[in-house]
């Protein structure tokens, strides 16, 4: 993707088959991301960040030396410091994670579809950016505008739906649909990503891979196995609930909604 073209990113882990796993995704999914530097420790790393100064640092939360936490406690007081991408085995850091400014965390073994989701939000940071992308990152509310009605094909006809009435967005079947407060599901050319882009952050949470769900409409929270969650949505106009699995790499960032 050109949108990328001459991001600097740099990987932090002090298991080399897993360093290399994640750049392998990189190369593949966005063959003009630049990474620059591999580290295999906490130190090694602040030093490649503070030459380099990477757009994007993938950090290992558990390293030698400095840990991935202690490295973007040291970041928070530099001069444009880069996006922030912990990753860890273990989900129970993504609470910590937050807590020094990250933008998110992936979990391993790495899946393709959490690089998109992080990539995702990093593009997100971009869009509307006039200068260097570290620059822009820092700016306050920096973030691109979001997309308040959309258009679904209806026979001949084209019917705007306005992002307030949308109760969900999901992926089956390789197809993407739309599902409004009527209870009416609506066959969409765009993909999951592109409406994570679009839709208000503020309002609509990827809660799964296959998911995107209007905050709004949670009814209920059910603990799920794996530390998941199901959320249960308000009834729609039809008398029905609908029930949306929160992720476990998703899982942390249901607290950015909804005080648990």
């Amino acid at each position: 993707m050109t949108r990328f073209k001459g991001v600097k990113v740099i990987i932090a882990d002090d298991e080399r088959l897993m360093a290399e796993e994640l750049q392998t995704l990189l190369h593949e999914s966005y063959p003009d991301l630049k990474i620059i530097g591999v580290a295999s420790d906490g130190e090694a790393a602040f030093s490649l960040i503070k030459q380099h100064k990477p757009d994007i640092a993938f950090l290992d939360i558990q390293m030698p030396g400095l840990t991935g936490l202690e490295v973007a406690k040291k970041l928070i007081g530099c001069e444009e410091p880069p996006a922030i991408v912990f990753a860890t085995a273990y989900d129970e850091y993504a609470l910590k994670a937050f807590s020094v400014n990250a933008m998110d965390y992936i979990l391993k073994p790495y899946d393709e579809a959490d690089i998109q989701r992080v990539m995702g939000k990093f593009e997100k940071m971009l869009d509307g950016a006039a200068v260097h992308p570290r620059t822009s990152l820092r700016k306050e509310g920096a973030k691109s505008p979001s997309v308040r009605k959309f258009s679904v094909e209806k026979g001949d006809r084209m019917e705007v739906i306005d992002s307030d009435k949308i109760e969900l967005v999901y992926a089956k079947d390789r197809l993407v649909y739309l599902k409004t407060l009527d209870g009416e599901i609506y066959r969409t050319k765009l993909t999951l990503h592109d409406f994570e882009a679009k839709l208000p952050d503020d309002k609509f949470f990827r809660c799964h891979r296959n998911y995107i769900v209007n905050v709004n409409q949670i009814k209920e929270i059910a603990t799920w196995f794996n530390k998941g969650y199901i959320l249960i949505l308000q009834k729609n106009k039809a008398g029905k609930n609908s029930e949306v699995p929160v992720g476990r790499a998703y899982a942390a960032r249901l607290k950015e909604y909804i005080e648990l």
